[in-house]
């Protein structure tokens, strides 16, 4: 999860891959297998450009063909992936639902590789509607799986997560040790995306205990690591990260360039609701700096927005 949300919530998505050991005898996926595979790893590239709506279509595609084959592991896996979509698109009631269905699920085949990505976001879903209670307890019970399988990718996710609860409840040294801990732990790793959402969700914890250089310094790494890794989605929050805390150090002139960049990030993703407030905030940022022409540019841009929700 990033900084995203009520205290932040883009769920980190897991990938499946092969178990190595003796490659004899050669084992063949079968064509139907391999297509629910095949989805699965469309939707997750999809997901990752904030094609949320072509995603959902290879999660469903995959969920009905899982379904079909009684694949328990197909159908977990587009089931937690379908509750990313829906968190994504602000459904968080209907995530937790998709979640619950995979846990449940995962529950019967008794298997780490099922059951953690299934406890954890499950929590993240319980995580964005407020359930922080329930969310602590499945985080604990994913941590405690985690550490026993050895499964280092999961415990930094979880730990990166229950940083953000701590964030949320004002406990910032305890935040930032988990980060610091998941941090590690995905460096070690060389697990790109989850390392960036440790830098974001460190220069969270910097801002809101007022260390406003510290946390620009981070939300620059984040953006950085993002764009060497072309994280479309990551790059929109991490702008107007940046743009927040510059504009918080009076550094407006270089606040209302970075609203501006995150306006057009998450226009292009066609996140709206974030496109405009970080629009509104640009325009604020105009005319306060007396720039007129830049914000009457902008303030035609707003009314192009209300054009098309007009027509919608």
């Amino acid at each position: 999860m990033r900084g995203h949300g009520p205290i932040g919530a883009t769920l980190t998505l897991v990938s499946l891959v092969g178990c190595g050991g003796n490659p004899e005898p050669k084992q063949v996926t079968p064509p139907l297998s391999g297509k629910v595979r095949q989805w699965q790893t469309q939707g997750q590239r999809l997901l990752g450009q904030g094609e949320w709506e072509l995603a959902k279509s290879a999660f469903e595609d995959a969920r009905q063909l899982a379904e079909s084959l009684d694949d328990l592991h197909g159908v977990v896996e587009a089931l937690n992936s379908l509750g990313a979509v829906a968190v994504q698109e602000r459904r968080a009631e209907e995530a937790v639902l998709l979640h619950r269905r995979a846990l449940a699920l995962a529950e019967e085949t008794r298997q780490p590789s099922q059951l953690l990505p299934s406890l954890t976001r499950l929590a993240a879903a319980l995580q964005v509607v407020g359930q922080t209670a329930e969310a602590q307890e499945r985080y604990q019970r994913a941590l405690s799986l985690a550490q026993e399988s050895r499964d280092r990718k999961q415990e930094a996710i979880v730990l990166n997560n229950l940083g953000l609860l701590d964030l949320k409840a004002g406990a910032f040294d305890a935040a930032k040790a988990k980060f610091e801990s998941a941090q590690t732990i995905n460096q070690s790793l060389n697990e790109k995306r989850e390392w960036s959402a440790n830098l974001l969700n460190l220069g969270l914890a910097a801002e809101a205990q007022g260390q406003l250089d510290e946390a620009q310094r981070q939300f620059e790494s984040a953006l950085e690591m993002d764009k060497a890794s072309e994280q479309q989605v990551a790059i929109a929050g991490d702008l107007a990260a940046l743009a927040r805390v510059l504009d918080k150090r009076g550094n407006k002139p270089a606040a209302l360039a970075y609203y501006q960049r995150a306006y057009w990030s998450y226009r292009a993703l066609e996140d709206m609701t974030r496109a405009r407030e970080a629009l509104q905030h640009a325009i604020g940022l105009a005319r306060e700096l007396n720039r007129r022409s830049e914000a009457d540019i902008l303030e035609r841009e707003w009314r192009a927005l209300e054009k098309i929700d007009s027509r919608q």
